[in-house]
């Protein structure tokens, strides 16, 4: 047979590969990975374990900042804001835990968290939720969407986020009262960081509004307990060094040094603190 003949114009078929077997070389598009992940997660016949695992898996895949965008033309923000409504704590927690993931640093997806209303069913969690690892885990989500947000924090403003925070103030010696005073202090602290750019700073409406809802005599009763009893963890540490930095602007020093009830507290702080290097420790003093 002559190998170099003509063929006859004819060629056959190519071969369909199976979607599974390309799927199990190539690895299947992350854009499928993660509705299959909220499919788990939806999913109430599986083991709570596996929808956890779900949500781990997908707060893995958004950790890339253009997975992250991608929530909002998959249409998934809507069926993770559903899911903030489920019976268990750990899968609540895990869909705050992806939420939060995607909204930090990403512009586009804090845009379309915006969009979805999704910020006000993250507060309604904080509000009302009744365990602590989900509350925590719902003040990372706003953390996360407001710092270096200013259309972000303008907007939890407006929603009554800041009556929120006084809330959880009121769980000082729990892990959400001292990242409750972490995010206060670090929106100050954006406020008058002057190397940051005036659109991504807090206007001085932030500290006014902290001020006139009362965080400085919320705070000083908060802590008192701990203060009399001369502790110095992670918790009075935090609340010392938010009223330092409230301390350092025009409104909120009048409010600081005005409080009796900080000044009742002043002398057992600058004892417990005096090592410290907490910045404006002696204005708040």
């Amino acid at each position: 047979m002559n190998e170099d003949a003509p063929d006859n114009g004819t060629r056959p078929e190519p071969k369909k590969i199976d979607p599974e077997i390309l799927d199990a070389i190539l690895g299947k598009p992350a854009s499928v990975q993660m509705t299959e992940c909220v499919d788990a997660a939806e999913d109430t016949t599986q083991s709570v374990d596996d929808r956890e695992i779900a949500l781990d898996n997908l707060e893995m895949l958004i950790e890339n900042i253009d997975n992250a965008a991608n929530l909002q033309p998959l249409a998934l923000w809507p069926r993770l804001v559903k899911l903030l409504d489920d019976p268990e704590p750990s899968v609540r927690t895990g869909v705050l835990w992806v939420m939060g993931t995607a909204v930090q640093h990403n512009p586009k997806a804090q845009k379309s968290f915006g969009s979805n209303s999704c910020l006000k069913a993250v507060l309604e969690v904080l509000r009302e939720d009744t365990v602590g690892e989900v509350r925590a885990k719902a003040l990372y989500c706003v953390s996360s969407y407001v710092r270096a947000n200013v259309a972000g924090l303008t907007e939890f403003i407006s929603q009554g986020g800041l009556l929120v925070l006084l809330q959880a103030i009121e769980s000082a010696a729990t892990v959400l009262g001292q990242k409750t005073f972490f995010l206060l202090r670090a929106l100050i602290d954006e406020a008058l960081d002057e190397e940051t750019p005036q659109e991504l700073r807090p206007g001085s409406t932030l500290v006014d509004a902290i001020v006139e809802l009362g965080f400085v005599p919320a705070t000083a009763k908060a802590i008192q307990p701990m203060v009399a009893s001369g502790e110095s963890g992670a918790v009075v540490e935090q609340a010392v060094m938010f009223l330092a930095a409230l301390a350092g602007t025009a409104k909120g020093k009048g409010a600081v040094s005005g409080s009796a009830e900080l000044k009742e507290l002043a002398p057992k702080i600058k004892q417990t603190f005096a090592d410290f290097d907490i910045a404006g420790l002696d204005a708040l003093l």
